[in-house]
This record gives C-alpha cells, structure tokens and sequence, in this order.
C-alpha cells in the first residue's frame, strides 16, 4: 500500500506535468496558476518555467529548419564552388591569351630589331661605296633619304640660329648709335659728328632690314625643309 506521502508526491508531480502541458498549450494564465498551485510551485518558479518555455519554443521553431537550411547551404556551396571554378577557368584563359599576346609582341620587337640591325649594316656597307643605290632594298633607301632630309633641315635650323643672331646684333647696333645720337655733347663739331653718326645709322638700318630679309628666308627655308620630313 502507497504511503500518503507517496501519494502527495505523486499528485504534485502530475500536477507539474498538467501544468507543464498547459503551458505548452497556451492555456490561460488563471490556469496555469491553478496548476501551478496544485503542483506546490512557488509563482516564482513557475514564471521561471513559463519563460524557459517560451524561449525553447523558438528554438525548437529554428531547429525544425535544420535539414531544410542544411540543403540550401549545400546548394548554396555547390553554386559557389561553380562559380568559382567558372571565373578561374575565364582568369586562366585570359592570362593565358595575355602571355600569348606578350610573346607574339616580344617575338615582333625581336624580328623589328633584327631588321633595323640589319638595315644598319647594309647602310654602312652602302656608305663604303660597295652597293650600288639601285640595289639598295626600299627601306634602306627610305633610310637614306631620311637622313638627307634631317641633315637639311638640321643645316636650316642652323641658318635661322644664324640669322636671327645676326639680326639681333644689328638691331642693336641701331640702338647704340641712335643713343649716341640721342645723347651727343655740345661741342664744335657737333654737326659733323651728327651727320658721321646719322650716315651710320643709315647703314645699320639697311643692314638690319637685309638681315631680316635673310632671317625670313632662312626660316621660310627651314619650314619647306620640316615640311618634306
């Protein structure tokens, strides 16, 4: 036969699991109490018990998305690990094109600079007099051609170097003899030497507008020269 405490044990413990059940099923709150009373609960305790509840419910919510969340990341991985394998394979081809370009431009610099080395000898060949300048090939006669050209137009930037110096000199020439001019002391024979220093400028004067003449052409020249570059 049970003993009553036993029996009081017993009750309290079906007590807690009715309340326990109740609160899974969101009975009202006068219930609860009720149950909780029954069970001997302090309200306390019993709060404490409703509010764990409460939490695990929402853990048990996420938990049930596990096998569902656990496909989506394998597919998600699965598409990330595509992906990835896709843009590798695009950087490989292009790195792959990039040194092909890389070489095809190193192998034309190469064949570029053989030709012009090339070009080279047979120019200097050529300037020892042991080819005829119709045998000369196209481009080292272009060479050549070129080269007279740059020569004349370097002959005519010099003229102009040449002129403008001149001209400049002159012009002050000018200058200089229209301050003595300007500035000649009284003296007896002023005159004589107003008329001596305005023959003189007279003389300058038409040398620089020569000179200028010369430096127009020069640079007239010079311009025709660039011109044919």
């Amino acid at each position: 036969m049970m003993s009553l405490a036993q029996i009081a044990q017993n009750k309290k413990q079906q007590a807690r699991t009715a309340f326990i059940n109740a609160a899974w099923s969101e009975e009202p709150p006068e219930r609860l109490a009720e149950l909780a009373n029954d069970a001997g609960m302090e309200l306390a305790a019993a709060d404490a018990i409703l509010a764990r509840i409460a939490d695990i419910r929402t853990d048990m919510a996420t938990a049930d998305t596990v096998a569902h969340l656990r496909r989506v990341a394998s597919q998600a991985k699965a598409h990330s690990d595509a992906v990835g394998a896709k843009a590798q394979a695009a950087i490989d081809k292009l790195e792959a094109e990039a040194e092909a370009v890389a070489r095809e431009a190193d192998a034309a610099r190469r064949e570029l600079g053989d030709a012009e080395s090339a070009a080279t000898r047979v120019l200097s060949v050529y300037e020892e007099g042991l080819i005829p300048v119709s045998r000369l090939p196209k481009e080292v006669a272009a060479m050549i051609e070129r080269r007279s050209l740059e020569a004349k137009v370097n002959q005519a930037h010099a003229v102009v170097i040449a002129a403008t110096n001149k001209r400049n000199s002159l012009r002050e020439d000018v200058q200089r003899l229209e301050r003595e001019l300007q500035y000649l002391p009284i003296s007896r024979d002023r005159k004589e030497q107003e008329a001596r220093l305005n023959a003189e400028i007279e003389r300058a004067k038409a040398a620089l507008a020569a000179a200028e003449t010369r430096l127009i052409d020069a640079e007239r020249a010079h311009a025709k020269a660039r011109s044919a570059l």
